[in-house]
């Protein structure tokens, strides 16, 4: 069965582990009015390197198990409503990823040195939710942290459309990578990486340019 939710991925060979994709996304889910949390996490391993975060699954484990319908598939993909979620953190133990956590964010009647002293969990009136990537929702120009890629190692894909998003910059060529993610698809709108073009030699200064030069000095 051919996977139909649209989604981020990360081709490990061409990331860098600068976390450019984690800064973006806590600022735009802040834009857009949600927890300002990032929605990803970048990974340094020894067999490479990437940003993990929600594969949007086409049969949702986490939207399964969620008893309150936060967690919904919607949009072709598997979306999360802030305001109705309770904290349960069923959905953190259903994710095979391990893309979903548990966080909060204190209030500002909450003074600074009261933070220090509490945990979140203690804290009155803090609301604990799921944090998970929901492609950026209400953002037209979709998951901000694929244009904010500075080699264009990330890509969203929507395999029903055939189409890609991919950042400003490519430094690589895509096209193996994607097939090997979604071999069934074939998609139209793969570009070819930038080529740095040489540098232009600098014309050598004939004789006469030579000769003005000595006369002047």
């Amino acid at each position: 069965m051919s996977k139909v939710h649209k989604f981020v991925i990360t081709n490990p060979a061409m990331c860098i582990a600068c976390n450019a994709c984690v800064k973006t996304c806590i600022k735009h889910a802040y834009i857009r009015g949600k927890l300002s949390k990032k929605r990803l996490d970048v990974l340094s391993l020894e067999s490479g390197k990437m940003p993990n975060q929600c594969r949007q699954c086409d049969d949702a484990p986490c939207a399964n198990v969620c008893p309150t319908g936060a967690l919904r598939i919607a949009n072709a993909c598997v979306e999360l409503c802030e305001e109705i979620c309770i904290g349960c953190k069923l959905c953190t133990i259903a994710c095979p990823y391990g893309a979903i956590y548990i966080d909060a964010e204190f209030p500002p009647s909450i003074q600074e040195e009261v933070e220090r002293h509490l945990e979140a969990g203690c804290i009155s009136g803090l609301k604990s939710i799921a944090i998970k990537c929901d492609m950026c929702a209400g953002i037209e120009t979709g998951p901000a942290c694929v244009g904010a890629c500075p080699t264009g190692a990330l890509v969203m894909i929507d395999p029903v459309l055939g189409e890609c998003k991919f950042g400003k910059k490519i430094k690589g060529d895509l096209a193996p990578f994607l097939k090997a993610v979604v071999p069934n698809v074939t998609f139209e709108n793969i570009p070819l990486p930038e080529v740095k073009k040489p540098k232009e030699p600098k014309p050598e200064p004939s004789a006469d340019t030579l000769e003005t030069n000595k006369e002047e000095a």
